[in-house]
């Protein structure tokens, strides 16, 4: 979550900033290990009823914006404010029988998360998949840990797994600032998210092609950057089988068994238009549908930039889904174009049009809360919206897994709330 915030604030405040970021990274860490050690000690001296009222009041909060949302948006902040909710009453109850319902809350939710990035990560076989099945046995055996009544007994769930939660963040964050530090001038914030590892194709240019690094308002007035989604559903040549979730954030599967990922591509008029594609059509029958899941480079294929949205929707059908963005960095975006076009190779899961598009999104919005940032206030403002917070979950997920159209509609429409966040203002009659 840290890394989206600091990529929207810019690159001059991750370099002023590093500091002060290592240090709330270690001041962060040792409160957790207090904590952890709190609740191992059997005498719990954790302050429950004020860490349950301020979650209590925090879900309100959520679920009174929720309303607000835009699309599925607005799913994940009733989601996340109703599960606040429930946590935090079951916190204030601190009975015994509370305590197991968290514990076991808690377990299944990452005995879940792990066994899937386990099974995606055995699945695609992306680069560092690996580390990933690492983390998710990790998180396997701390939810068994989170079950089992011994060592840390059912009274001490939330100090447990709090206190595991705010190291495991805290070492995150110290991460994050050490990178910061590295940062210098004539790079982007950019460089935070753009390992070599999830950017394939992706070179950094030369000095004297400088990323800018001037606040981005509205760089090109009246032209707005597009990000285009065909979603596998709308895309589909014949009626999808009705599956909501699959079809939404995996493919679609017509009555013919035919496979419909969907697209997305990214649109900046006059002159620059993001779609990867295969050259030649891959096949997508359900029999070498699992082969072509494997993001390896065995997998991958020629593929093609298309010439412009008008010739793409022309051959084929308009875009579902647009979501438009009036503050930009065009600079930035060419600074990113110019590279990641060198390399035109596709991968179904590693390399699509989806993550092409999400990298150069991200990469557009370098820097453009630069003047929100400049204030404590806007700083911490921005840091609190919901909305970053679900745009970090789905950039997780996608990135534990691969992007999918619809995992980028959810994660555009989610950064587009926090750069352009909507004004609960009456507007004056006439207008």
């Amino acid at each position: 979550m840290i890394q989206i915030a600091l990529l929207l604030f810019g690159a001059e405040f991750v370099r002023t900033k590093a500091r002060f970021i290592a240090m709330m990274g270690v001041l962060w860490g040792l409160i957790g290990i207090a904590v952890l050690i709190d609740g191992l000690d059997g005498v719990l001296d954790f302050p429950l009823k004020v860490f349950g009222s301020l979650l209590l009041l925090e879900s309100l909060v959520t679920l009174f914006i929720a309303p607000g949302g835009v699309g599925p948006q607005k799913a994940l902040l009733f989601f996340k404010g109703g599960g606040c909710l429930f946590v935090a009453v079951l916190i204030l109850a601190n009975r015994t029988y509370s305590n197991l319902l968290l514990a076991i809350i808690f377990g299944f939710g990452y005995f879940i998360f792990g066994l899937l990035m386990i099974t995606s990560a055995f699945v695609v076989r992306y680069p560092r998949w690996r580390y990933s099945v690492a983390s998710g046995c990790a998180q396997v055996i701390f939810a068994v840990l989170l079950f089992s009544p011994y060592p840390i007994g059912y009274q001490a769930t939330v100090s447990f797994f709090l206190g595991s939660l705010m190291i495991v963040s805290g070492l995150g964050t110290l991460r994050v600032a050490r990178r910061a530090s590295i940062l210098v001038r004539g790079t982007s914030a950019f460089e935070l998210l753009a390992e070599s590892e999830t950017l394939p194709g992706f070179k950094k240019k030369p000095a004297s092609h400088p990323a800018s690094q001037e606040p981005a308002q509205a760089a090109l007035p009246g032209v707005p950057l597009v990000v285009h989604i065909w979603t596998p559903e709308g895309s589909a040549e014949n009626a999808p089988i009705p599956r909501p979730i699959i079809n939404r954030y995996i493919a679609a599967v017509d009555c013919h068994g035919v496979i419909s990922t969907g697209h997305a591509a990214l649109e900046l008029q006059p002159s620059l238009y993001i779609s990867l594609y295969p050259a030649a059509d891959i096949d997508r029958s359900p029999s070498e549908f699992f082969r072509i899941l494997k993001a390896t480079r065995d997998n991958d294929v020629p593929g093609s930039f298309q010439a412009n949205y008008a010739v793409e929707s022309a051959n084929w059908c308009d875009s579902d889904r647009k979501i438009r963005f009036h503050r930009y960095n065009p600079d930035a975006l060419n600074h990113f174009w110019r590279g990641y076009s060198l390399d035109e190779r596709y991968n179904l899961t590693y390399r699509n049009c989806s993550s092409s598009v999400a990298y150069a999104l991200e990469a557009s919005l370098d820097g453009v809360l630069a003047a929100r940032s400049k204030h404590w206030r806007g700083s911490l403002r921005t840091l609190l919206m919901p909305e970053l917070w679900v745009a970090a979950q789905v950039r997780k997920r996608a990135m534990t897994m691969a992007w999918t159209p619809g995992l980028l509609m959810d994660y555009a429409a989610a950064l587009k709330a926090i750069v352009h966040p909507r004004r609960n203002v009456r507007s004056p009659r006439g207008r």
